[in-house]
């Protein structure tokens, strides 16, 4: 999908130019991680200091393009754009979400893969007690993170905004593993932590 400009009539004489909406992140298909035999994947991945994203690394622009969100024409306007004073200290996704051709979660995702931060599905994976034990209930409302996995020493906590996520210290302090938390949507977080798990045999599962 591609941002570009439709046309529409003006008292049915002069087409004018009208702006699309934001391209929203729900009509992009993603590289999220659906079962836990994946999510162990990428964490050995990451394990071996190896990118578990082809575009991992790569500018923003450069990313959104291989996403086909964008494209050579798009990234020419954002350039233009750039040499105004009033955005000049923008960079070029948070521009893009300026001038609104992508919404606010599309440069989040991008970010992650930039960062190679893993992108979970909520509703899909399930997630067993031997996870969910790490963090109560309570623990989890509070900080609006939910444990779905533990690989190689590390804990992977699902939050809305994992690049500035601030409470990776707590977590560590009180699990005793190391913390990375990964990428889930708000909504499918909050309905994990409504789902509640106490005892050993619970679990939470969306598949």
């Amino acid at each position: 999908m591609k941002w570009g400009v439709n046309v529409i009539q003006n008292n049915g004489t002069n087409p004018t130019p009208a702006t699309p909406p934001p391209i929203k992140a729900d009509s992009i298909e993603w590289p999220e991680i659906h079962t836990q035999n994946q999510l162990k994947t990428a964490s050995d991945t990451q394990q071996m200091g190896e990118h578990v994203y082809p575009a991992q690394g790569k500018k923003i622009g450069e990313i959104l393009k291989s996403l086909g969100i964008i494209d050579d024409k798009i990234l020419g306007a954002v350039e233009k754009r750039h040499q105004t004073k009033k955005v000049t200290d923008k960079p070029t996704g948070e521009l893009l979400v300026y001038m609104g051709i992508i919404e606010p979660e599309v440069l989040t995702r991008a970010l992650c893969i930039q960062s190679g931060v893993l992108m979970v599905d909520l509703g899909a994976i399930n997630i067993p007690y031997d996870f969910l034990k790490y963090v109560t209930n309570d623990i989890a409302r509070e900080k609006q993170a939910i444990p779905v996995g533990a690989y190689n020493g590390t804990l992977y906590l699902a939050v809305a905004d994992p690049l500035n996520f601030q409470d990776q210290h707590f977590f560590s302090f009180s699990t005793g593993l190391k913390i990375k938390p990964v990428f889930a949507l708000k909504s499918q977080i909050v309905s994990c932590i409504n789902t509640l798990w106490k005892a050993p045999g619970t679990e939470i599962w969306a598949g």
